[in-house]
This record gives C-alpha cells, structure tokens and sequence, in this order.
C-alpha cells in the first residue's frame, strides 16, 4: 500500500511541474529550432572530393576546377619543402584542409597546397643531406664499435700477459724452491763414488 505521505509527495511535484512548465517552453522551444536549423544546414552541405590520395594527387588546375565545380571557393599556398615531397611532381596537391569526403558549406575556403619544381629540388636535397647524416651516423658508430673492440682486445692481451707473468713467476719460484730442497739433500752418489775408488 501507499501511504499518504508518498501520494502527498507525488502530488506536490505534480503541482510544481506543472507551475514551471510555461517558464520552460521558451527554451525548448528554441532547442527545437536550432536542431531544425542544424538539420536544414547539413541537407546542404557538399562532400569534398578526393584531391590527393597515396595512390595519385591531382594537379593545381584541375583541382581548382573540381572544388569550384562543386560550389567552393579556392586559395592556394605553395608547400614548404619537407622529404616526403621529393618524389612529386611540378604543380602536385599534398595537401587540403579538409579531408575527402569531409562534408562543408557552398562557398567554404579550401586550402590547397602544391609542390613547385623549387620546393620539389629543395626536397630532394633535404632527402640527400638526412641521407648522409645518417651514413655519418652509421660510419660513426661502425667506428666507436671498432674502437671498443680494439680497447677489449688490449685489455684481453693485458689479463693474458699478466696472467703469463705470473705463471711464468710462479714456475720460476717453485724452480728454485726445488732447487733449494734438492741442493740441502745429501748427494748419494758422490759417496757412492768416493767408494769405489
């Protein structure tokens, strides 16, 4: 069963529902024509071709042609030289800022960068200079490795010769201990001959 204070709970939040109900009919009001207006907009908005891609990259003109095709509008911006362009071709997009298929306004600014035949050259003798960098890094470090080598084997030489020297100490040391045993003994055949004479 419901007590009464429950259903005198549920019916006081009815009441007060129902008092703010006219103060909150603007704003949702309002949150209902905005997500109107945002729906209408995205009915007109165009996709974005594919410009450039891993596979091929369009030329400037013909780019340009495309966007402003589609309802665009275009700049261009010439590429600051960087390796990954040295393979491209004069006049190349690498670049836009939206991506294919990305949806946008009629009349929205696209960027696109190309590649010119300076910024391609630029490229390439950024390719070569990382390029040798890295082979003096590698000749370099072919040369530390040897060092260390030749440092191990000088070391390895040294333990050796100073482990040889003393054996060679030791071998000596036990020589003349034996030595000093056998000459403090009594000589058995210089009596043996004495005689027999």
């Amino acid at each position: 069963m419901i007590s009464a204070a429950i259903v005198a709970k549920g019916v006081a939040a009815l009441t007060a529902a129902m008092q703010l109900a006219p103060l909150a009919k603007p704003y949702v009001d309002a949150a209902i024509k905005a997500y109107n207006r945002i729906n209408e907009e995205k009915k007109t908005l165009i996709e974005v071709p594919e410009i450039y891609s891993s596979d091929y990259r369009l030329k400037l003109e013909d780019a340009k042609r495309w966007l402003e095709e589609d309802g665009f509008k275009v700049a261009t911006v010439i590429a600051q030289p960087a390796i990954r362009f040295k393979d491209c071709s004069d006049l190349e997009i690498v670049y836009t800022n939206y991506k294919p298929k990305q949806k946008a306004k009629p009349g929205t600014r696209i960027i696109l960068k190309y590649v010119t035949s300076e910024v391609i050259e630029a490229s390439c003798r950024l390719f070569d200079e990382s390029e040798k960098q890295k082979a003096e890094a590698k000749q370099k470090k072919a040369e530390k490795k040897a060092e260390q080598a030749i440092k191990k084997k000088q070391i390895l030489d040294n333990a050796v010769a100073n482990v040889q020297h003393g054996i060679g100490d030791a071998v000596t040391s036990a020589q003349k201990g034996i030595e000093g045993v056998f000459s403090n003994l009594p000589n058995k055949k210089k009596k043996k001959s004495s005689k027999d004479t």
